[in-house]
């Protein structure tokens, strides 16, 4: 503060330096960091520094009217911090210091310049060499275009000395305007007429040194994955591709322009320039204000700019997509290099290259898919975060496989913003989480219809058992070359080793390649480690005691841990996703069999519910024949016998064996809902009791379809129902069970009872699937039963 006021002609210090000096009392309204952010003279009656506040919003305006209230009762004292400082002039002062003045300290960075409000005027003052340019340039911008424009105004310059200029206050009897109005549009398309032309990219000058700029850029704290969007980008753009360039005021925000009845006033030129591209500022208007003053996430920040833009661009919306791929270009480039030579950053630069990262995936389409946009995005707000991936593979993140999920050992403070960038994201169309006392597990569904799920993880623990301090991995982690951040080797074994063990499960062998790295400088549990992989009966009992022994698992801490243990599995219950019932029907070689292994092993991989297959019926009871040739010999027969070949003709056997089986089924579907979808199972079912309804004699029963009909009103109806079927010729290619008039009997009923069933039944979903191709099959399943699967 002191630099500054020394560049407008006093020489201020905190102590007397000679019986001149004149004392002089301030009042400020500091930064979150502490520094003062605005100053003014103590004894002023009016908030001049309202000058520098954009008052565009409800909370915005109820802060002015609060100041104003302050000011009004004479109370600035009781709010605002008061500090003595001593002055005296060191040359012409350009404003009179005991008077009424406010004074904006203005940003960090490069470009920072604080501005003064006196003598009726704004006072820029350049802080840094940038600066001094800049200012010096928007004196110059300023003359240039002065009176040559009707429909905004631009303040008169005065250029006081090379560090400070003087200009024109615009803004009395305006005022500034949250949303675009016509009168915003008309000043946008004059300034843009003024220096309109068009050329090829390859002699875009601007966009040349961006894009050399952006090669040399080393800063670590400029997302990885961002720079490499740029770089697809630009890689896929034809040099002959022709550029609509125009003036732009470069910096076209709520906060620099003052709305009246027929005009608008715009200041603040610093950043104006001849070659931007078509509809920067109108862009750059939307994406500021969304950003830092309304804080959309990006999705709703591109519904405003097509509903602004589109009347700009006069309903093309071709160009208007092209111009925003310009802008985004030109603007983040820019900004880059510019917060490249930021020592510290703030936090609105972080939610800025957020929106902008996001808005490139518009036109990435073509080269990378939802999913894989998400998990760029993903890593880039994980990149300033302390974090550790857990079996990460080694590669570009948005490569991993499809059936693969993110396990992200993280501080827990710093995963609800990673919840909230998942579900302000643009290609998520819904989201899930599940919470609990040590992580929060999240899947997502994207527009797409393909699903993402991470775990964020911030105690490491199996039941009440705390096995590895998240401290100690994080502080071990290591950046790998594709800028992610993974557990460390020696970590990631007690992690495998210890998890394992509490869970009472073998450890795959995919992991015992990483016992080696237990080599150099190892600890007790780096033996145990090791030794488990030797003899891992012996070392069992020792590895548990070991960490049961552990102060986190003792005293207190295991009594805290035991109580968070059973609050997780209540509340499971109350939030967790229940399970629910897939039938799948259909003649024999029809290809039941390879649907169902391949849906279920999705179900399990990308939805994450486990899932048990269960054949025909619930089975509580055994198969019927069992009863006098015992289980495995009965299971034996039925296996080796082939469909429809049951040689019963007796209609009172035929009733024994329906009511035994209903049984089966009515009685058994609790147990089934008690022991698997209560609890979250996904329960999927080889052929089902429609079989009753439409093919009794596979089951060696002569009945009434009716009586079969009848009894499946009394039955929990499964959430979605398959019926496969294909052509004879296919089906006779894989099995030879049936003819082929059978077989289209068969079909025929099968999906003139789905057609019934579905009409009758709005709860559950009766889907006939004509299965020629089994990818378009499986895509077809897979798109219905995720939403309710998450």
């Amino acid at each position: 503060m002191k630099d500054i006021l020394n560049k407008t002609g006093y020489l201020f210090t905190e102590t007397p330096t000679s019986p001149s000096d004149v004392k002089l009392a301030l009042l400020t309204i500091n930064n979150p960091d502490g520094s003062p952010r605005w100053i003014w003279n103590a004894t002023s009656k009016k908030p001049l520094f309202l000058k520098f506040y954009a008052i565009a919003t409800g909370k915005a305006r109820a802060f002015s009217v609060m100041i104003k209230i302050i000011f009004a009762l004479r109370m600035q004292h009781l709010f605002f911090k008061k500090k003595n400082y001593y002055f005296s002039v060191i040359e012409k002062p350009i404003f009179n210091i005991s008077t009424d003045w406010a004074l904006f300290t203005g940003t960090v960075g490069p470009n920072n310049k604080a501005v003064l409000f006196a003598n009726s005027c704004f006072y820029k003052i350049a802080l840094t060499p940038h600066a001094k340019h800049l200012i010096n340039f928007e004196s110059g911008i300023l003359k240039t275009i002065s009176g040559r424009s009707n429909s905004f105004k631009t303040p008169n310059v005065l250029e006081i000395n090379h560090s400070v200029i003087q200009l024109e206050d615009v803004s009395s009897n305006g005022q500034r305007a949250g949303e675009i109005t016509q009168r915003h549009l008309d000043a946008l398309i004059e300034m843009q007429k003024l220096y309109e032309r068009e050329i090829t990219l390859e002699k875009w000058e601007l966009f040349e040194n961006l894009k050399n700029d952006l090669n040399t850029l080393e800063d670590s704290r400029i997302p990885f994955n961002l720079k490499r969007k740029i770089r697809l980008l630009i890689d896929t753009i034809d040099q002959n591709t022709k550029i609509k360039l125009s003036f732009a005021h470069g910096d076209f925000t709520p906060w620099n322009c003052y709305v009246f009845n027929d005009h608008i006033a715009v200041y603040d030129w610093e950043l104006a320039a001849f070659d931007k591209p078509k509809g920067f500022d109108l862009f750059h208007y939307v994406f500021q204000k969304g950003i830092l003053t309304d804080h959309k996430p990006f999705k709703s920040i591109y519904k405003d700019v097509k509903q602004y833009a589109m009347p700009y661009f006069e309903g093309n919306q071709e160009e208007l997509h092209n111009c925003l791929q310009w802008y985004l270009l030109v603007n983040t480039m820019y900004y880059l290099r510019l917060y490249a030579q930021q020592k510290e950053w703030h936090v609105q630069i972080n939610w800025l290259l957020q929106t902008w990262s996001e808005a490139f995936n518009i036109f990435l389409k073509n080269d990378k898919t939802p999913r894989q946009l998400v998990i760029m995005d993903l890593f880039d707000a994980l990149q300033n975060h302390k974090y550790a991936a857990l079996k990460f593979p080694n590669s570009h993140p948005e490569n991993l496989s499809l059936n693969s999920d993110i396990d992200l050992v993280i501080r827990k403070k710093d995963s609800a913003a990673i919840f909230q960038m998942l579900k302000n994201h643009s290609h998520v169309a819904n989201i899930y989480r599940q919470q609990k006392s040590h992580m929060q597990a999240i899947q997502c569904i994207l527009n797409d219809g393909s699903i993402l799920s991470v775990d964020l993880i911030w105690q490491l623990k199996r039941r009440n058992i705390i096995f590895q301090d998240v401290e100690k991995v994080l502080e071990n982690s290591y950046i790998n070359n594709f800028r992610v951040s993974n557990i460390s080797v020696k970590d990631l074994m007690h992690y495998i080793v210890s998890f394992y063990t509490l869970n009472n499960s073998a450890i795959p062998a995919k992991y015992e390649v990483y016992k080696e790295a237990i080599i150099t400088n190892p600890t007790k549990m780096d033996h145990m480690v090791k030794a488990y992989f030797e003899n891992p009966q012996e070392v069992n009992k020792s590895l548990l005691r070991s960490i049961k022994q552990q102060k986190e698992n003792t005293g207190f801490s295991y009594f805290r841990n035991t109580i968070q243990y059973l609050y997780d599995t209540l509340n499971c219950f109350y939030q967790g996703r229940k399970g629910f019932v897939i039938t799948f029907s259909g003649v024999d070689g029809a290809g039941k069999s390879t649907v169902i292994e391949k849906v279920a092993n999705m179900i399990e991989k990308q939805i994450r519910k486990p899932v048990v297959i269960l054949r025909h019926r619930p089975s509580i009871l055994p198969i019927l024949s069992a009863l006098a040739q015992g289980k495995e010999k009965a299971a034996k027969n039925v296996a080796d016998r082939l469909p429809r070949t049951g040689n019963n003709t007796s209609v009172i056997a035929s009733i024994f064996r329906f009511l035994y089986y209903y049984t089966d089924y009515f009685f058994g579907q609790f147990i089934v809902a008690v022991r698997y979808t209560m609890r979250g199972y996904v329960v999927i079912y080889d052929r089902y009791y429609f079989d009753f309804m439409t093919d009794a004699k596979r089951s060696n029963i002569v009945l009434s379809e009716k009586l079969s009909g009848l009894g499946y009103l009394f039955l929990l109806k499964p959430r979605f129902n398959f019926l496969l079927f294909a052509d004879p010729e296919e089906i006779l290619s894989r099995k030879q069970e049936l003819d082929a008039a059978t077989i289209k009997m068969l079909t025929a009923r099968y999906q003139k009872l789905f057609l019934k069933l579905n009409k009758n039944n709005r709860k559950s979903l009766y889907e006939s699937i004509y299965n020629n191709d089994l990818n378009n099959t499986l895509g077809s399943i897979f798109r219905t039963i995720k939403t309710a699967a998450i």
